[in-house]
């Protein structure tokens, strides 16, 4: 089962979109598709419409997207909603009503959404009641509205999305790039498109915000290598496509959006020319399934 991978990625979500349809353009069509907050909210796009015209047409989404549907978090706003004891730096009424409109309308729940084209997609996202990982769309009820808010309610930006007696926030606290989730679910050859350094960088951390977003994107970009060495050990066949963010472009800035698309094109573009795009027959992927569980074997055997 051919899976793509979505990392998070906030406002280089539009990069990823980008870099989706290169992707695409090579004939690609996975089996399942698995996201991480911006990631999660083009997974659910592309299982509503995997074709090419489909891809470009996240390239408007992301374009529309913009201050008065995601706000803008400042320090004197932060210092004031916390004060007020609110949950977040930013109110999330504006981008769930930009979101909802841009769900299909025949799509309300997960199952609905994968019947349109036969392609499963799952948003993660961490229980705050739990602290477990939860991919919406394991249950054929689950609504996409609710894995696209809860998959993205990173914190503080955004309050914990609600769905009956739990609260939910940004997957990417746990996964950010959801390989493994993937892997549970079926997949045995993985596409990843890894967003790495969206959050902030060492130049840019220089107040409040900005040394939290660096801190974070560490802390996320770490775990993410983490994880690509684990599923490398269980004789998956991956492949990991790295989306460097633009130095121009700050974490939250929605206004360049077009930018970022045609930068994630060619970043995938260039890495497709150096390294076509190879799908693997399932025959050799258990074999090396097989020959990797052997090696397990042979390490921890008794002397």
């Amino acid at each position: 089962m051919l899976a793509l991978v979505l990392s998070g990625a906030a406002n280089f979500g539009a990069m990823q979109a980008g870099a989706i349809q290169a992707l695409f353009e090579t004939g690609f069509r996975p089996d399942i598709v698995v996201g991480t907050s911006a990631g999660a909210l083009n997974a659910i796009h592309i299982a509503s419409d995997p074709t090419e015209q489909g891809v470009c047409r996240l390239r408007e989404l992301w374009e529309n997207v913009g201050p008065q549907y995601v706000g803008k978090p400042t320090l004197l706003a932060g210092i004031r909603r916390a004060l007020t004891r609110q949950e977040s730096l930013v109110v999330a009424d504006p981008l769930v009503q930009f979101i909802e409109d841009q769900l299909p309308i025949s799509a309300g729940s997960f199952s609905q959404l994968a019947s349109l084209h036969d392609l499963p997609a799952y948003a993660m996202a961490v229980c705050l009641e739990t602290g477990e990982l939860i991919a919406f769309g394991d249950h054929p009820e689950d609504r996409v509205l609710d894995g696209a808010m809860a998959s993205t309610a990173l914190p503080p930006y955004f309050p914990p999305w609600r769905v009956g007696d739990y609260r939910y926030f940004d997957g990417g606290l746990i996964s950010k790039l959801p390989i493994r989730a993937a892997i549970e679910r079926g997949a045995t050859q993985l596409i990843a498109l890894d967003v790495q350094g969206g959050m902030g960088s060492p130049k840019s951390a220089n107040d409040l915000i900005a040394i939290s977003g660096y801190a974070l994107s560490l802390m996320s970009d770490h775990q993410a290598q983490a994880e690509i060495a684990w599923a490398r050990s269980t004789g998956v066949a991956l492949r990991v496509m790295a989306l460097s963010v633009p130095p121009r472009v700050s974490f939250w800035d929605y206004s360049q959006a077009g930018y970022l698309y045609e930068t994630g094109y060619q970043s995938a573009r260039h890495s497709l020319e150096l390294k076509p795009l190879q799908i693997i027959p399932s025959w050799q992927l258990q074999v090396r399934k097989n020959l990797t569980n052997a090696f397990k074997y042979l390490m921890n055997a008794p002397n």
